[in-house]
């Protein structure tokens, strides 16, 4: 396979941009203590931590997914069952977005972003791509960093988001959705260098959470329905250099390149990549999974490789390792937005490197992270069949138990759609055409989105959030005809608003030996909501003291609650000002535990429109 590695310069760019340094917090909370930590006392990330930070989190969560496994699992139980229901605020701050802070605020950002914490020092960023250095004791803003992005992006997916950011060899790198990435001074949040991973005008944008992995930052694009071509690509963490390139839409004569028909439709392909990957340090294996092919509908006949797929590759090289469709010409949006989460487990007496991930689909994929080859029984069987949008005959189907209701209902629809005919009740594998609207669960908002999974070590458990949503669809003929790169298309009609689909969810847990149900919390909307999926897209972590921490609901319609690990009782919660869409994390300072989470508000997607921009941080008292 060919891959391009081409060593284009970035832009240079002088380290003194936009900064603001503070000795005390932002109004809003407990955090307006006396700064303890110094700007020039900013203990530096290493160049290489490749071996530290493969390790489950400890007194620090490095990156978003808590270790390079993303397995979102701490070693602290200072904070346990036992104790939990003590846990207090100890500080809470304001992280303003920017320009689009006025009344358009409550359709413009979105909050999904993970903090990370490393030597006392916390690193956020909001929707906007701004960034801070924060005592992570008191909530004492250390220095800012304002992106300058233009506000009138406007071929950006879902609103304006960000997933995190990631430190490494003394600097902070941000992926933004103009395209461009940047490093930041990890002392100052000055601007090292930038580099343009794609334009936004041609559909091209980032919503992911970097990965820095020994000297080069990798990141992926976004922008599916945008006309963008998916791929990945690192570059030197201190040059800006291009590395390495992995496009997950083959070009002719590549691995895969035989799955896609018509020559032309790779070039606005999709399968784009909108989490931050894992990696497998002593096994050099990095993996990640794609969005969706696009558009949606009248695509030639063909699996669509690298579409909803999981893909692995060298992590140093780019170079391509495996890879395992987990949706063959994906027509409903049934990909798989979540990280994908590294554990370790035994299966049959036999030690097995597991790389797992819940999807839209409503079923978790478990893999040999090795091999790509499924440690869990995942079958190909025959699926109905539409012959308009040369549906795949067959989809591969985990034997295990399905995280939510895969058929739609007759009651959650209108008498008629919106073309005056009755809706055609379906499945998740149901085919659509372009003669009457076909209902189908999940809909693309259904399963998991972007909600963040975990894996406790100690249960064996993997615990993941699903959301119940449906979808109905009707194809637009002659689709592909009509697609331009850089304009938003799908090639199909909606249904619009329904009324009568009020969407639930659930915490679920999973042996990871059976892919079997351990346990399950059902949810429905409380406190005026219409809807859960806001909720259902937040995501979990896990932690020694035999607890799940999850954001909104869990007994307050907005706030984060606490789970016991082995058995599901709920056993903590506190109120939010604003719903959360982001994972909580945990760490240590000064042998004190604390959680935290991002509260900034409800999904763009879903009425009632609510706006936040609060950091919680709760401790023992």
């Amino acid at each position: 396979m060919r891959f391009a590695r081409l060593h284009l310069l970035a832009v240079v760019v002088g380290a003194a941009l936009v900064l603001t340094t503070a000795a005390t917090a932002m109004p809003g909370g407990a955090g307006s203590a006396a700064l303890k930590v110094k700007v020039a006392d900013i203990p530096l990330a290493p160049a290489d931590a490749s071996t530290e930070w493969s390790q489950s989190a400890a007194t620090d969560w490095p990156v978003v997914g808590g270790s390079y496994m993303n397995d979102r699992y701490s070693t602290l139980n200072q904070v346990n069952v036992g104790n939990v229901a003590s846990l207090k605020e100890a500080w809470h701050i304001h992280l303003p977005n920017g320009r689009c802070g006025s009344a358009n605020n409550t359709t413009c950002y979105r909050g999904e972003a993970t903090p990370i914490v490393y030597g006392g020092v916390m690193y956020m960023a909001n929707g906007n791509d701004d960034v801070w250095a924060i005592d992570a004791t008191t909530g004492a803003i250390l220095w800012t960093h304002l992106s300058s992005m233009a506000p009138n992006l406007t071929n950006i997916c879902c609103g304006w988001d960000n997933r995190g950011v990631a430190i490494g060899d003394h600097r902070v790198f941000v992926a933004q959705l103009d395209g461009k990435v940047v490093a930041l001074d990890q002392t100052t949040g000055g601007v090292l260098w930038s580099a343009t991973n794609g334009r936004f005008q041609e559909g091209y944008t980032m919503t992911m959470a970097p990965v820095y992995y020994k000297g080069n930052v990798i990141v992926g694009v976004s922008g599916s329905e945008q006309g963008a071509r998916g791929s990945v690509t690192a570059y030197d963490a201190v040059t800006g250099r291009r590395v390495w390139r992995f496009y997950t839409v083959p070009t002719p004569g590549d691995v895969g390149s035989g799955t896609w028909t018509n020559n032309s439709e790779w070039q606005t392909g999709g399968a784009t990549v909108w989490n931050n990957p894992a990696v497998d340090a002593a096994n050099n294996v990095l993996t990640f999974t794609t969005a969706n092919p696009d558009p949606w509908s009248g695509r030639g006949p063909g699996d669509n490789l690298f579409s909803a797929s999981m893909v692995a590759l060298d992590p140093v090289s780019g170079d391509y390792k495996w890879h395992f469709q987990i949706v063959h010409h994906d027509l409903w949006d049934y990909d798989c937005p979540s990280p994908t989460v590294m554990f370790n487990t035994t299966i049959g007496g036999k030690a097995v490197p597991v790389v797992g991930e819940s999807c839209k689909t409503g079923w978790i994929y478990e893999l040999d992270r090795t091999t790509g080859n499924p440690v869990t029984q995942i079958d190909e069987k025959a699926v109905p069949q539409n012959g308009f949008n040369n549906s795949a005959t067959t989809q591969p189907i985990p034997a295990g138990d399905p995280t939510m209701d895969q058929c739609a209902h007759q009651s959650d629809f209108p008498a008629t759609a919106p073309d005056g005919k009755p809706f055609i009740i379906g499945c998740i594998w149901t085919p659509y055409d372009d003669q009457q609207f076909v209902a189908v669960q999940p809909g693309a908002g259904g399963g998991t989105v972007v909600a963040t999974s975990s894996y406790n070590p100690n249960t064996g458990l993997f615990y993941a959030l699903s959301a119940n949503g449906r979808t109905a669809f009707k194809a637009i003929p002659n689709a592909s005809s009509l697609y331009r790169n850089g304009r938003g298309f799908t090639g199909f009609q909606g249904a619009g608003a329904l009324p009568t689909a009020i969407t639930t969810g659930q915490l679920v847990a999973f042996n990871a030996t059976t892919n079997k149900q351990a346990w399950r919390q059902n949810y429905t909307p409380t406190g005026g909501q219409t809807s859960w999926t806001a909720s259902s897209q937040t995501g979990t972590m896990t932690t020694a003291g035999n607890l799940v921490f999850v954001g909104t609901p869990g007994g307050v319609s907005w706030g984060i609650s606490a789970f016991n690990a082995s058995t599901g009782a709920q056993v903590w919660s506190a109120a939010t000002d604003a719903a959360s869409e982001a994972g909580p994390m945990t760490y240590s300072v000064n042998g004190k535990q604390y959680v935290a989470m991002y509260a900034a508000g409800r999904n763009v997607n879903q009425a009632p429109f609510t706006h936040g921009d609060s950091l919680y941080v709760w401790a023992l008292p």
